[in-house]
């Protein structure tokens, strides 16, 4: 486990990057999530930095724009052609260390990755719509349930926001994967064990602890929602008080605090 490094992915109009030749007109996205495994067994490395978020932007400047506002985890990158797209995949993934590549329901995902650069077909893949089809139950108990990615973040009450941007989807696949697995140590599915978290041996107690801590690791607030926006504005607010020599008096600063908050609630949706 320890050499191996766990790379997530997700694309935005995949069968658009299959089927053309060049992606300068094709509006699409291919996002990544990339944890080294050493980094679960290393004490120093904080909780929401273990885990890599890149998003990769095709198309027109409108398009990025767009795409850009969305992407929770720091700036999405453009790629100009496909080559540009490559040299930059091959940039994050380390190719001398063991790679396994997971995705929800990877199947046109991994299709448009290869299709980029085919030497990621010889990479092992784990697919987490299929993982967890095999050791959870029906949601609900709905037969016709279908275990999107959506309904499973949900069901672990893992914190997510702004689906289905490619970046952001990599990373919640990747959080949702460490999350499978704590479920499985808890059944005993994992490594065949007939074990449950009770008896489990110190060591790996604690790597239980440090998956939870990865997979539910704070979300950055979405650029748009009006808790985001409080926080900037305030950010401001203080930088020109303090130049001018004043202080913001805590009582009005908890009623911007509070006004925020109210109006998240009620608009939380438009985060999701």
């Amino acid at each position: 486990m320890q050499n191996v490094v766990l790379v997530a992915l997700d694309s935005e109009n995949p069968l658009q990057i299959i089927k053309s030749d060049s992606l300068e007109t094709v509006n699409s996205q291919i996002g990544f999530a990339i944890l080294d495994t050493k980094d679960l067994l290393a004490d120093a490395t904080s909780s929401a930095s273990t885990i890599s978020t890149y998003n990769f932007v095709t198309g027109t400047s409108k398009y990025h724009n767009k795409v850009s506002r969305r992407f929770l985890f720091g700036k999405s990158s453009k790629a100009e052609d496909e080559p540009t797209l490559a040299k930059k995949i091959k940039y994050i993934i380390p190719g001398s260390r063991n790679i396994v590549l997971i995705g929800h329901d990877i199947n046109a995902d991994l299709r448009a990755l290869i299709h980029i650069d085919p030497r990621y077909k010889r990479y092992e893949t784990l697919d987490t719509q299929e993982i967890a089809s095999q050791i959870l139950p029906l949601i609900n108990n709905d037969k016709g349930q279908k275990y999107s990615l959506h309904r499973l973040l949900t069901h672990f009450k893992c914190p997510f926001y702004n689906l289905h941007c490619a970046g952001n989807d990599a990373n919640f696949t990747l959080r949702l994967l460490l999350l499978l697995a704590v479920s499985s140590v808890k059944d005993g599915v994992l490594s065949g064990s007939e074990q449950n978290e009770g008896s489990l041996s110190t060591s790996r107690k604690e790597l239980v602890k440090k998956l939870k801590e990865v997979a539910r690791a704070p979300v950055p607030l979405p650029k748009h929602c009006p808790l985001s926006i409080h926080l900037v504005r305030k950010k401001k607010r203080d930088e020109r008080r303090r130049l001018v020599g004043l202080e913001e008096p805590d009582w009005l600063a908890n009623v911007y605090m509070e006004r925020a908050e109210r109006i998240f609630e009620k608009k939380k949706r438009l985060c999701v």
